[in-house]
């Protein structure tokens, strides 16, 4: 069996239980800090938290590649975002610190944004050096805007969806018809993860999202199909929403009383 025709044994399902799964474990991890402090479980959850956002970028992608309405779909995380700021508020930044931190939602989207701007000036019938510059613009502006409004990591947030969508598209077309195509895209993929896991650490002085490099076994074996056992998407929209308002519920009673016991 050649790369060519090896099947890849990870659904598309099956990357998003992996992502809220391990999302779930990073908040929750993030709201025991006041018992835990900077101690072990408290490290061992929140670095598993770090597989979550280079899948869900992933996953984003795969989702704007093969939606029928990229606006329609770009809505959708809208609407998510702010249904989900309230939750996000309560649970993770504290309601008196509302206003310095937004959901991942907004992230997902500007990070959508920036790349649906760039495909379309890519596809325009204009010199591919002048095409590729100014494809570039958009998706600089894109994070600009995530670091202004402070969303969920930021600038670099929005960069790690602009960087992968780069990585998959040039490896892709540097290497088309050697490999699968789909291999090419989780290849594509894991580079760009890779460089910026790099880059956030080296700029941040810290080991922290290199962890997350874990994400990128899941990432390689992922076969481009959806699974035969799937929830709704809504399920995984409205995931990240409820699972805030539980712990937000949970945080100050259940939790507690586990934890002082």
């Amino acid at each position: 069996m050649t790369l060519a025709t090896y099947q890849h044994p990870v659904s598309a399902h099956t990357l998003k239980w992996i992502a809220i799964v391990t999302m779930a474990i990073d908040h929750t991890g993030h709201i025991c800090y006041k018992w835990l402090g900077w101690s072990t479980p408290y490290l061992t959850m929140r670095f598993i938290g770090r597989i979550a956002f280079p899948i869900f970028a992933v996953l984003l992608l795969e989702g704007f590649r093969y939606t029928r309405n990229r606006w329609k779909y770009l809505r959708n995380l809208l609407v998510f975002a702010i249904l989900s700021e309230i939750p996000f508020d309560l649970a993770l930044t504290g309601w008196e610190n509302r206003y310095t931190s937004q959901n991942i939602f907004w992230t997902l989207s500007l990070g959508l944004f920036g790349v649906m701007a760039a495909e379309t000036c890519v596809r325009r019938r204009i010199p591919r050096p002048v095409a590729l510059f100014c494809a570039l613009l958009p998706m600089a502006a894109a994070a600009c805007v995530g670091e202004w409004l402070s969303v969920d990591y930021h600038f670099w947030g929005v960069a790690l969806i602009e960087l992968v969508y780069c990585g998959e598209t040039a490896v892709s077309y540097l290497f088309r018809g050697r490999v699968s195509a789909q291999t090419l895209r989780n290849m594509g993929a894991a580079f760009g993860i890779v460089l910026w896991a790099v880059s956030y650490d080296l700029s941040h002085g810290w080991i922290n999202e290199l962890y997350g490099l874990a994400a990128l076994l899941p990432i390689l074996l992922y076969n481009g199909e959806r699974g035969r056992y799937r929830l709704s998407k809504w399920f995984f929209y409205g995931f990240y929403p409820a699972h805030l308002l539980i712990l937000y519920a949970f945080r100050d009673t259940v939790f507690q009383w586990l934890l002082a016991g």
